[in-house]
């Protein structure tokens, strides 16, 4: 083996580094998304999944208590993340230094723990671009929280309460709606079936959607969560 090796360096080389490339690749899950939206990874059940947001630190990690733990690395600025309630899917939300906030819908696995890393979208340089991002994503989740509770945000929302249809063996139904730059309408959605229901928030997209959010990703039959859905207002435009 070592005169193989002083032989034909060159190739070992190149061979050693196409397998450390390989195993890099099929350790880590790489969600590329920008701010605001909903990422799909997996996660081990047993051991901690290491998660990091690419060239930045994690500032906060927070979602429905039990469900997971978050142990914070200061060096890295990367994160541990750990579930501990018995379910197939978690949600949590990860903030990093520059206050971007990714919702991760982790489905759990029995298998061994990789690492996570979620890479912006947003293209470098563009300061202006990011500004104008960030104030849309503030008035995003402005319009979010007065839907959620509209005595305490300073905006009218209007009770609805109508039906609408969406899947089988589900009801939807549009409870209030917010009109402002954007137009917020908040929706309960009821698992009628005898079977787990997993949303996808890309199905909820049509046309004119900026943002769509599900408090609870996964009920059992007979459970609800609220979702809400904000659209662009062309009348404020």
């Amino acid at each position: 083996m070592f005169l193989i090796f002083v032989r034909q360096p060159g190739r070992i080389l190149w061979m050693m580094m196409l397998m450390l490339l390989s195993l890099d690749i099929s350790a880590a899950q790489l969600l590329q998304g920008d701010p605001d939206e909903t990422l799909h990874a997996t996660a081990s059940r047993a051991e901690p999944t290491l998660v990091r947001v690419e060239s930045r630190h994690i500032a906060r990690v927070y979602g429905a208590e039990g469900d997971f733990t978050a142990v914070p690395d200061s060096e890295t600025g990367a994160a541990y993340i750990k579930p501990m309630a018995d379910k197939s899917h978690i949600s949590l939300f990860i903030t990093d230094e520059s206050k971007h906030t990714w919702k991760l819908l982790l489905s759990i696995t029995d298998k061994p723990a990789d690492t996570i890393i979620i890479k912006p979208k947003n293209k470098p340089g563009k300061a202006v671009e990011a500004g104008l991002d960030m104030e849309r994503n503030r008035a995003i989740k402005h319009v979010i929280l007065a839907l959620e509770s509209p005595q305490n945000s300073g905006m009218e929302a209007r009770a609805v309460n109508r039906v609408v249809p969406l899947w089988n063996d589900v009801m939807f139904v549009l409870t209030s709606t917010l009109d402002g730059r954007y137009t917020g309408e908040k929706y309960r959605i009821t698992n009628t079936s005898s079977q787990q229901l997993v949303i996808d928030e890309r199905e909820l997209y049509r046309a004119g959607v900026v943002a769509v959010s599900v408090e609870q990703p996964v009920l059992n039959p007979g459970e609800v969560s609220d979702v809400f859905i904000i659209l662009e207002n062309p009348h404020e435009q």
